[in-house]
């Protein structure tokens, strides 16, 4: 331990007093500096001789296996360090060859840090947290690489720190990144935030390359120049993301691909590939949309899927009917069995499409359909039920709302599925689905049934139905048909200008066989009486409600939450009818 100058002694800490007890004897005399010493060696060569004894004790402390002991010697390294320094600027000895001598000792203690301490392999996994390829910037490893010249030369002898050419990034910073990366993998991204030629320069550059390529993103444009820089022999590519800006005003582009390996994520928009590729075997995300050219036909999406068991996300949408439709497979077609699979989109897809997919998929751990215009004739397919069965379950809570031509159930909150680079997806759960009508335009109420009583016993509480006005001359079903099916409801809620006569009628008529308390659960209602005979049944309904809830063995909950006009809920508070109510006035026509 360096014992600083007479007239400079200070108290030391308790750890310090305690450290001083563990060390042993030997250590103590060898890394002592007293007082008689410093005043009888006060000369450049006396420093660096105890520069030197300090430096021998401390390596051979250092070398020590004992965590405890290593971290004592740091302590007592710095310690000795900042006397030594302060000692030889108040003598006036701090000569370059002093410097120089402490400026060793620092290296020698930096290179003694745990960190230093650990295998490659396991420094290198640790800055690859830091420093992942999918978000890496240029700005993360030049701040990591300025923590000191050890990480400094570790990070730029690795191809694996260098990953990625963003159109971003200038061309030096680009060329940088080539030179850090001479053989390595790499991820070419280009976002729509940047101007044309800037991407141009940027792809033409990184195609140079290409047989590097792990991962190519692009969204903007699809120009011909930048088709031909997208074309480019690509074997080691994994991951194809192309979302092409050029639409609505052109047909879909088509690149052509070359022989590889197999693809891991495909995301593409306004763009269109070879379907029978082998490249597609294997997926594990696949995101089509706004193909409306040379979309694949369902022989060839379903060989894509059936050979792709690890997919965990798939969304179609706004696909065109294949010109040469090969719809028919051949044979009973074979179960989608799709064990990952957790996130489904399907919406303006040809019809046969929807049906095939949504009764042939089986994905046990699905917890995310959103899909549009299901026709009523597959509700009732045991496939079906099973497939919506997860998300059902993990939803906080299910709206049912009729239209009187379509069905719709939706989670409370619903989820948004966005097409994005299959990176960037937000894994969200929950149900979004529109049932309508199909070609046939059959629609019968056993399917309607069949397909209420999955949501009611998968999703039996927390239970909403609306209800919106509809033109169609063939309604699906009535407001009184639909609620007898679902008498778990908590919330009733007429939107616009549907007429509720039907819901109140219902609510306190009971098939016509007097009094009854159909929706004992019901909490929240919301609707806009129209006439006089309307605001009556509202009236006998609240009254009833509350004789009824006041019964010491009653099922029924009292109501908690009313919405309607607010000239109605002045006439009901006339009448004591909303006491212990909470009231939402709503407009007259609208929500």
């Amino acid at each position: 331990m360096l014992i600083p100058p007479r007239g400079q002694r200070r108290e030391q800490p308790p750890e310090t007093q305690h450290h001083h007890v563990m060390v042993d004897n030997e250590h103590q005399q060898e890394n002592s500096i007293t007082r008689s010493h410093f005043d009888k060696q006060e000369n450049q060569a006396a420093i660096l001789l105890q520069l030197d004894a300090m430096r021998t004790t401390v390596t051979r402390l250092l070398a020590s296996q004992k965590p405890q002991e290593r971290r004592i010697a740091l302590e007592e390294m710095d310690e000795s360090l900042l006397l030594v320094e302060k000692w030889a600027h108040e003598t006036g000895e701090l000569t370059n060859t002093i410097q120089a001598e402490i400026a060793k000792m620092k290296v020698q203690r930096n290179a003694a840090l745990p960190i230093h301490a650990l295998p490659r392999e396991l420094l290198t996994a640790i800055f690859l947290i830091c420093l992942k390829p999918i978000t890496w910037s240029i700005h993360d490893i030049l701040r990591l690489m300025s923590v000191c010249s050890t990480w400094k030369r570790f990070l730029e002898s690795s191809a694996l720190f260098w990953p990625k050419l963003h159109s971003k990034y200038s061309l030096p910073i680009v060329e940088l990144v080539l030179r850090r990366n001479p053989s390595g993998p790499l991820r070419v991204v280009s976002p729509d935030e940047e101007a044309a030629s800037k991407k141009s320069d940027v792809l033409g550059l990184a195609a140079e390359y290409s047989t590097r390529w792990c991962a190519i993103a692009f969204k903007g444009v699809v120009s011909n120049t930048v088709k031909e820089q997208l074309q480019v022999p690509t074997p080691n590519l994994t991951e194809l993301q192309v979302i092409n800006y050029g639409l609505p005003q052109f047909p879909s582009i088509t690149l052509n691909l070359s022989e590889g390996k197999k693809f891991h994520h495909v995301v593409l928009s306004g763009v269109t590939i070879p379907w029978d590729s082998s490249r597609l075997l294997g997926l594990r995300s696949l995101q089509l949309c706004k193909v409306t050219h040379n979309s694949p036909s369902l022989s060839q999406l379903h060989t894509v899927l059936v050979s792709s068991p690890e997919l965990w996300y798939l969304r179609l949408s706004e696909l065109t009917e294949p010109s040469d439709d090969a719809a028919s497979i051949l044979g009973p077609p074979p179960t989608l069995f799709l064990p990952e699979l957790s996130a489904l989109v399907l919406y303006m897809i040809p019809e046969h499409f929807m049906v095939h997919l949504l009764t042939h998929i089986q994905a046990p751990v699905c917890s995310c359909i959103v899909a549009a215009n299901i026709p009523f004739s597959i509700t009732a397919n045991s496939g079906f039920q099973t497939l919506i069965t997860q998300a059902l379950r993990v939803s906080n809570g299910v709206r049912i709302t009729s239209s009187c031509a379509s069905l719709f159930l939706a989670s409370e909150q619903r989820p948004r599925v966005p097409i994005n680079w299959a990176h960037s997806f937000k894994k969200t759960v929950g149900m979004d689905i529109k049932i309508r009508r199909g070609e046939s335009g059959a629609a019968w109420k056993e399917d309607i049934q069949s397909v209420l009583n999955v949501v009611t016993v998968h999703a039996p509480s927390n239970l909403a139905v609306g209800f919106i006005p509809s033109s169609s001359a063939l309604p699906i079903t009535t407001a009184s048909e639909l609620l007898r099916l679902l008498p778990t409801t908590k919330a009733i809620r007429c939107y616009r200008l549907f007429d509720c006569h039907d819901v109140l009628q219902y609510l306190v008529v009971e098939d016509g066989s007097g009094p009854g308390f159909p929706c004992p659960d019901l909490e929240t209602l919301m609707l806009r009486p129209k006439d006089d005979t309307e605001v009556e049944l509202l009236r006998c309904l609240l009254r009833l409600r509350q004789l009824s809830s006041q019964k010491i063995d009653s099922s029924v909950r009292p109501l908690k939450r009313l919405s309607a006009p607010q000239s109605v809920l002045d006439m009901l508070n006339m009448d004591g009818l909303l006491e212990g109510l909470e009231t939402e006035p709503v407009s007259e026509t609208d929500e």
